[in-house]
C-alpha cells in the first residue's frame, strides 16, 4: 500500500516528464548573446527547460536557475528521480 508522500512523488514526477517534454517541444529558447544591447534577457529552469524570468539586462540579483515546480523536487530530493524518469 502506497502512502500519501509516495503518490505525491509520482504525481511530482509525472508532472516534470509532462513539462520536460512540452518545453522541448513548444518553447523556443532565445539565445541571450544573440540579442542586440539593452534587449532584455531570458532564462530557462535548468531542469525542464520552462521559461523562468524575462530579465533586464542590467538585473541586479542572480536570475532563478530552476522552476518553482523543479525547486520543489529537489528540495524533496525526487529531481534526480525526476531527471531518471525522462531517460
Amino acid at each position: 500500500m502506497k502512502t500519501d508522500l509516495e503518490y505525491a512523488k509520482e504525481e511530482a514526477i509525472r508532472q516534470f516528464v509532462e513539462r520536460k517534454d512540452y518545453a522541448a517541444r513548444h518553447i523556443t529558447k532565445v539565445e541571450n548573446q544573440s540579442l542586440y544591447a539593452g534587449s532584455p534577457m531570458y532564462y530557462y529552469c535548468q531542469a525542464c527547460g520552462m521559461p523562468t524570468e524575462v530579465l533586464p539586462e542590467n538585473y541586479l540579483f542572480r536570475p532563478y536557475q530552476l522552476c518553482s515546480q523543479c525547486q520543489g523536487l529537489k528540495d524533496e530530493g525526487w529531481l534526480t528521480a525526476a531527471q531518471a524518469a525522462c531517460r
